[in-house]
């Protein structure tokens, strides 16, 4: 058997959920997150297709968008690296998401909820909640602005460790699904409930499916190319950082050695610093100083007086 491919990464994911073949799973996995009053049913995969040359994009986004069968958007996100300015986007692709609904000449009444569900390889919130909701609240008494809008973060090193005793909720062992590094951490999950034995045999198959695991290969490069850009640009601003900082210590030792001078000249023509005169020695640059000086030494006095 090849080795499992890891459902954290993003490609994985959505070849794993997105599959017309899995819908069995990607029921559950909603359910579990969105907890709804009443059954989700049937669900349409908007974006099943995964081009070659999408997953090899360096910054392409692999999300699973599904349209329920009551009207609800639902856009879901694996994201396996650290990301800055991350929750922002999210909002910004739900706000496409929501504003995508209508065409011209659609009525606002025809807009449905649009819900993002990002999780997460990595620690993106304060707090050690692992599963967070986020909906539009009144600050002080709650009161919701609106149902349209509505975002779940599962961040998957918040995870506890397992429960003895009780069962744990579906939406955590989700959660351990994705995070499962071992076959025992798999078989453990799958003996709690036949879902995850399923899934789990998903994973298997899809693991063994030449086109997936080549799939899986251009999307970690693109990952790694995205990481080296990254830090070589990290590395770069801070080279510049380190310059600029250079030529800032140059220029503010440059004006120190100058305010000295001034000091020392006004001390030989026995001219007054002052309060106000010292604010103006203060306030200036290099250049300012240059000029203060040659005034001092032409005219033996302020150049104001």
């Amino acid at each position: 058997m090849p080795p499992l491919l890891d459902p954290t990464l993003d490609v994985v994911f959505a070849l794993l959920f997105g599959s017309s073949n899995n819908r069995g799973l990607l029921v559950p996995l909603l359910t579990a997150v969105l907890q709804p009053c009443v059954p989700i049913g049937d669900v349409t995969v908007l974006n099943p297709n995964l081009s070659k040359q999408l997953v090899s994009e360096r910054g392409a986004v692999l999300d699973v968008l599904v349209r329920l069968r009551d009207g609800r958007r639902v856009d879901v996100e694996m994201q396996s690296r650290e990301q800055r300015s991350l929750l922002p986007r999210v909002l910004y692709y739900w706000a496409g998401m929501f504003r995508g609904q209508l065409e011209k000449g659609d009525d606002f009444t025809d807009l449905s909820p649009c819900v993002s569900i990002l999780i997460a390889k990595h620690r993106e919130l304060p707090g050690t909640r692992y599963h967070s909701t986020f909906r539009v609240l009144e600050v002080h008494d709650q009161a919701l602005f609106s149902p349209e809008l509505e975002l779940h973060t599962l961040e998957l090193p918040k995870l506890r460790p397992r429960s003895t005793g009780r069962r744990d909720p579906e939406v955590v062992n989700w959660g351990r699904f994705l995070a499962a590094r071992t076959e025992q951490e798999l078989e453990e999950l799958a003996m709690t409930d036949p879902i995850f034995d399923r899934a789990k045999e998903a994973l298997e198959v899809l693991s063994a499916d030449p086109e997936a695991q080549e799939l899986a290969r251009r999307r970690q490069l693109a990952l790694w190319e995205t990481r080296r850009q990254e830090a070589l640009a990290r590395q770069e601003g801070e080279r510049l950082g380190e310059k600029r900082g250079r030529a800032e210590g140059e220029r503010a030792g440059e004006a120190r050695g100058l305010r000295q001078a001034v000091a020392s000249v006004c001390e030989v023509l026995g001219l007054e610093v002052d309060a106000q005169h010292q604010a103006e020695i203060d306030s200036f640059d290099a250049a300012g100083l240059e000029r203060l000086l040659t005034t001092l030494r032409q005219d033996h006095r302020w150049p104001s007086e």
